[in-house]
């Protein structure tokens, strides 16, 4: 087993001055998703592996995924295409355990650097407003499946290059909205397969977890709520310099001179 359940380990891992710490991030995470429609896990991740490292903050967050938007994905997958996500899921199944192994091996201060690069770069695409732009093809779909599969067990980021090329299809917005869902929460299921696998499922990452999961469902009521009285060019200008913030300050030196 992965976790040895008992009260004395949950009420230190609870005591901790870093768990309100990481509680303080993921409600701000999901004030950023529900201000902006994006941008937990780029607010999340970076701060959150600055404080515990990439081996935990990745599968906390794909844990509270799988608690908050897993099951409404899946109830996506009916009003999905499967001519068009079933090739990148096949892609991103094919790439999970090679990203988790990544994730185990490789030192953690180059994840780090590697995921508030990854960030940046995320940033820089959904505010250029690039769209892929064609209808979507089976070789590419997956490509970009396996990409995705990659990045997203290795550093926990990898939505707005997927989000991007099915925005720049003709097909209906309904019909891309069910393909975005239905495509991540199958694909978060290959991950967490691959992340109780290698044993990173832990208590520590499961009580994390626990807590932050109502605060991130409180941030996204409260995000709603400010979306609704603000104009669009205000929000996103908003979402952005956060999660530009978010990476920054989770590079190595940054935080090093933060905490």
């Amino acid at each position: 087993m992965p976790f040895e359940l008992s009260l004395a380990a949950v009420t230190e891992i609870l005591v901790q001055p870093r768990t309100w710490e990481l509680a303080a991030i993921i409600l701000v995470g999901g004030v950023v998703r529900g201000f902006s429609g994006f941008g937990g896990a780029l607010i999340f991740i970076p701060l959150a592996s600055a404080l515990v490292g990439p081996k935990l903050a990745i599968p906390i967050f794909y844990l509270i995924d799988l608690c908050t938007a897993t099951p409404y994905g899946l109830r996506m997958v009916p009003k999905a295409s499967l001519r068009e996500v079933g090739p990148m899921l096949v892609g991103s199944w094919i790439a999970a355990p090679f990203g988790g192994w990544i994730l185990v091996t490789i030192d953690p201060d180059t994840l780090r650097w590697a995921t508030s690069f990854m960030v940046l770069a995320m940033v820089g695409l959904l505010a250029s407003g690039w769209r892929y732009g064609q209808e979507p093809r089976p070789a590419l779909s997956l490509g970009l499946g396996g990409t995705a599969g990659l990045l997203g067990t290795a550093t926990g980021i990898s939505g707005p290059v997927i989000i991007a090329y099915f925005l720049g299809s003709r097909a209906s917005a309904e019909l891309v909205r069910a393909n975005i869902m239905a495509f991540y929460a199958l694909a978060s299921l290959g991950s967490d397969i691959v992340f109780f696998w290698n044993g990173l499922f832990t208590l520590e990452a499961l009580v994390y977890a626990a807590l932050a999961a109502p605060l991130y469902a409180v941030g996204l009521a409260l995000g709603t709520r400010v979306f609704g009285r603000s104009s669009d060019k205000a929000y996103r200008l908003v979402a952005f310099i956060l999660i530009t913030a978010s990476a920054i300050s989770g590079m190595p030196p940054v935080s090093a001179l933060i905490r």
